[in-house]
């Protein structure tokens, strides 16, 4: 499967049939996830499959799986980026087999659902056999986006992948600049979060652009990410690292 064409083809699915994954395809999914390698080192996530009766919710769901992921206590930041980026993957590779699936912040295993140990639960997936409306997309027409010039400081065809990624209340909080040195060289950015906002998308900002770097690792084969040791500064942006497409 090629996931970078399920790019313009997913939808975060909301309505499920009550039905469990078969065990075949969930060893797919365990195969699958083994490949993954995270964008930063040291600070590699796990995840884990929770009964959706033994979580809670602000929402009522009727698929009896989620995927609980978490990151080191002490990495945490770092974990939150690998989330985005690994499982992003994943979700695309799942929504490839005919899956829904769905980030969900609010969500909390309950307490009997220890999380590994040096661990904490960074987010929950939603993923299951699509109930109701068509679970895919038909073009990229079909998503609410920002235009390309409101993701860059020039509209770059490559980025595309990353401005059709989801992300917390639609909140795109990525922006990307070239360098000045080397047009295939990009600098990664999120937004800077205000007190408020840190309160309802902190871990969901970085979670958010790992997802983004998901869509343009799997789109270009020659994705290179790197963190220089002196961050850059921009006003109401925070600096992630650089990207070579």
């Amino acid at each position: 499967m090629n996931l970078s064409e399920m790019i313009t083809r997913r939808r975060s699915v909301r309505a499920y049939l009550p039905e469990a994954v078969d065990e075949a395809l969930l060893a797919e999914v365990a195969a699958f996830t083994e490949g993954l390698t995270p964008l930063l080192p040291g600070a590699e996530p796990v995840w884990r499959i929770i009964p959706t009766a033994d979580a809670s919710f602000l929402q009522k769901w009727q698929n009896p799986q989620f995927f609980a992921f978490y990151v080191p206590v002490t990495a945490e930041e770092d974990g939150l980026l690998n989330v985005g980026y690994m499982y992003q993957q994943l979700d695309l590779f799942l929504q490839g087999k005919g899956l829904g699936t769905c980030w969900v912040g609010l969500g909390w295993p309950d307490e009997k659902k220890a999380p590994p140990q040096g661990m904490k639960l960074a987010v929950m997936m939603a993923f299951g056999y699509p109930a109701g409306k068509e679970a895919e997309r038909k073009t990229a027409a079909d998503f609410k986006r920002r235009g390309p010039e409101e993701i860059a400081d020039w509209v770059d065809d490559r980025l595309e992948p990353a401005r059709l990624a989801p992300s917390a209340t639609n909140s795109q909080p990525w922006f990307f600049t070239h360098d000045e040195h080397d047009a295939d060289v990009l600098h990664v950015w999120r937004e800077k979060l205000t007190l408020l906002k840190k309160r309802t998308h902190g871990r969901m900002n970085l979670i958010d652009m790992g997802i983004a770097l998901a869509h343009l690792k799997v789109s270009n084969p020659g994705f290179v990410f790197t963190r220089p040791d002196v961050l850059p500064e921009k006003e109401n942006l925070l600096h992630v690292g650089m990207m070579k497409l």
